[in-house]
């Protein structure tokens, strides 16, 4: 049903007050169809929305919202497309929320997302994002990604190549931005149990609370998922408690002439691999260095347990959180002359 003027602060974790012109959450592709076709014929831009979980709104929007987070909202049917003796293929609905998605698959007996549990937001989200978590990026399970063009309303499916997968980026975020409604992910999934415990934070978790089954390579993907849900509700605030959208900054990558000057001052920096030679830092590790952990403007805040995470401690606008996260931005840059990126997307 199309609503207008809606306040969408219940609708996105920070919980940012702005108005959708129209609202809409569809309850099948029929009704996404003729959402998009009422757009195209008043001119409207459109945003699709899940669970608002990357996004900062710091104005109202003058088009028409798509809200594909629901129970009843799958938008496409998950189903079993094939299997064999070490892999199964599954088409999952758009609407289904991610950390469902995570738990039905272990049940089912199938593995390899089980480390990025607890990420909030829609399945239909995840490929956008190419979202990442201890270790474990989604773009090695996803075979292709099914979904409508909003300035026509045709059908599309791109294999993983054309997803143009990368650091938290896709082509969704880019040549396709704002041009497209996804509505069913393909994964390719193990049948038989697969276990990845190298990220640091992870494996000291599971070296404090499981050391016999570290130590025996005997984990199992149940208990490495466990161990990911207790390690994220340790370190991130749940949104439905403190306002937020998860890590605010993406992990910047360096030349390694760059990073070796770093190191030289700050032999402690942490770091991983990166893509193309590059070097990875924690964002974190920058942050925190500089002391913005638990620091305010305003009602905007550093969370006092992770760097990365801010959060609207008392009716901030987005314009309040964008002002701490220029601030912060600025002075990591003037410290380790590295220009650090937003993760979530502003409007």
């Amino acid at each position: 049903m199309l609503r207008e003027q809606v306040d969408l602060q219940p609708y996105n974790t920070l919980a940012l007050h702005a108005r959708a012109a129209y609202f809409c959450e569809p309850n099948d592709h029929d009704e996404l169809i003729a959402a998009l076709a009422m757009a195209r014929e008043k001119k409207l831009p459109v945003l699709p929305l899940g669970e608002g979980s990357n996004v900062v709104l710091t104005r109202d929007y003058p088009g028409l919202v798509l809200r594909l987070l629901d129970a009843r909202i799958q938008l496409e049917g998950s189903k079993r497309e094939s299997q064999n003796d070490n892999t199964v293929t599954v088409r999952v609905g758009a609407g289904l929320r991610w950390h469902t998605w995570v738990e039905k698959s272990l049940e089912a007996g199938w593995y390899g997302m089980e480390n990025l549990a607890l990420i909030p937001g829609a399945v239909g989200a995840a490929p956008v994002q190419n979202i990442g978590a201890y270790g474990v990026e989604i773009a090695k399970f996803i075979v292709s990604v099914r979904g409508v063009y909003i300035d026509s309303g045709k059908v599309f499916e791109l294999d993983n190549a054309a997803c143009q997968f990368a650091y938290r980026n896709s082509i969704f975020k880019h040549a396709l931005a704002h041009k497209t409604i996804i509505t069913s992910v393909v994964f390719r999934l193990s049948t038989t149990p697969v276990v990845h415990a190298e990220y640091a934070a992870l494996r000291e978790y599971l070296a404090e609370h499981h050391a016999a089954e570290l130590h025996a390579n005997t984990m199992t993907p149940l208990q490495v998922k466990d161990a990911v849900c207790e390690v994220r509700r340790t370190r991130l605030p749940d949104p439905n408690v403190l306002p937020n959208a998860g890590s605010f900054f993406k992990n910047p990558q360096i030349s390694v002439e760059h990073f070796e000057r770093l190191r030289a001052s700050y032999p402690g920096i942490a770091f991983y691999p990166g893509e193309n030679g590059q070097i990875k830092i924690a964002a974190a590790w920058l942050i925190d260095r500089l002391g913005w952990k638990g620091r305010c403007i305003g009602p905007a805040c550093v969370h006092d347990r992770q760097a990365l995470v801010l959060v609207n401690s008392n009716g901030a606008c987005g314009k309040d959180i964008l002002a701490l996260a220029d601030a912060i931005a600025s002075d990591v840059y003037k410290h380790f002359d590295i220009a650090l990126e937003n993760e979530p997307w502003v409007w």
